[in-house]
């Protein structure tokens, strides 16, 4: 079956995260017989940064073993979340002449000039994980990853069951610019404004980082207290960090057990356990292997001649104590 179609019915999630495709797997996805052999083909990934979080590192192990699997010749660059040092990368890869790119945006904007070099130089562009801006539509083949506004608005809905449709909520967003960031902040926020009880009390960015989303809790914790009902951050890694200053303020009585509602983006192993104690309400099922997988298969899938439609989102299904049961832990 294809890997995409597994995606979309949630079917043998665990096999994929073992990040390994079968021959079959293969059959299924590629044309037969091949137009370029496999071993011929040069992948040049314009990474996001290989430090931001261990979602980005699995990502990162993925690409590498499954390209590897494939026997297809790859030439990673790390742009170490710096747009202007991606934008350099990605002439570099089109001056080492690569089949086809994948690119990682650290900021959907100033990518955008790169991308249109890369279609002028005649290199197809598979856009991953993070959306380019709109202005770049003609200089991307397709975008491949999660659907990162409909997985905000799951988390949103999730929040407004958690609090009974009313009390504030603070939000820790991600790194500033980047657009999931920006879509995972639009997509809560159109879910909580048709919720008039429920208030926003504060955004604050918490950069994708356990530690600095700590920081921004406890500093909300200082200005607002037990006014704050609910927490909801771009992914649960920071999420994590939040609940442990809950926790803390917890110990030491400020904050009722269990008063603090979090949702978030993008389920990390610590979130999942935490959900599973009772501890955190709810995230969103989101895989880096998938992500890496789906990713290399699209632009190989290129390459051979395939075309492809311009949005490939794949599932990420809400996760609450309800059905946790029925989702295995991440691996990340």
């Amino acid at each position: 079956m294809n890997l995409l179609k597994k995606l979309a019915t949630g079917f043998a999630l665990s096999a994929m995260l073992a990040g390994a495709a079968s021959a079959q797997d293969k059959q299924d996805w590629l044309p037969s017989p091949l137009p370029k052999p496999l071993g011929e083909i040069t992948i040049g990934f314009a990474n996001l940064g290989s430090g931001v979080n261990s979602y980005v590192a699995t990502y990162l192990d993925t690409f590498n073993a499954y390209t590897k699997e494939l026997g297809v010749k790859t030439i990673v660059l790390d742009a170490q979340v710096d747009p202007a040092k991606q934008s350099d990368q990605v002439q570099d890869l089109i001056a080492q002449q690569a089949d086809v790119m994948i690119v990682w945006p650290v900021n959907g904007k100033a990518i955008v000039p790169a991308l249109r070099k890369a279609k002028e130089a005649g290199i197809p562009v598979v856009v991953t994980n993070s959306q380019a801006d709109p202005s770049a539509a003609d200089y991307f083949n397709t975008f491949s990853g999660p659907d990162n506004i409909k997985q905000a608005n799951s988390a949103g809905e999730m929040m407004v069951e958690a609090l009974g449709g009313k009390g504030s909520v603070v939000v820790i967003n991600g790194l500033p610019g980047y657009s999931v960031a920006q879509e995972r902040e639009k997509g809560f926020l159109d879910v909580i404004k048709q919720h008039p009880d429920i208030k926003v009390l504060d955004i604050q960015p918490g950069d994708w980082s356990r530690e600095k989303a700590q920081s921004v809790m406890e500093a909300y914790l200082v200005k607002y207290g037990d006014k704050i009902d609910g927490v909801y951050s771009a992914d649960s890694d920071m999420g994590v960090g939040a609940l442990a200053a809950v926790k803390a303020a917890i110990a030491e009585g400020k904050i009722k057990a269990g008063k603090i509602k979090f949702t978030d983006c993008t389920l990390f192993a610590a979130a999942y356990d935490e959900i599973k104690a009772g501890n955190y309400y709810g995230s969103v099922l989101q895989s880096p292997v998938v992500d890496a997988q789906a990713a290399i298969q699209a632009a190989i899938q290129i390459v051979e001649g395939k075309e492809l439609p311009k949005q490939l989102f794949f599932a990420s299904p809400s996760i609450t104590q309800k059905n946790i049961a029925d989702y295995p832990r991440p691996t990340f």
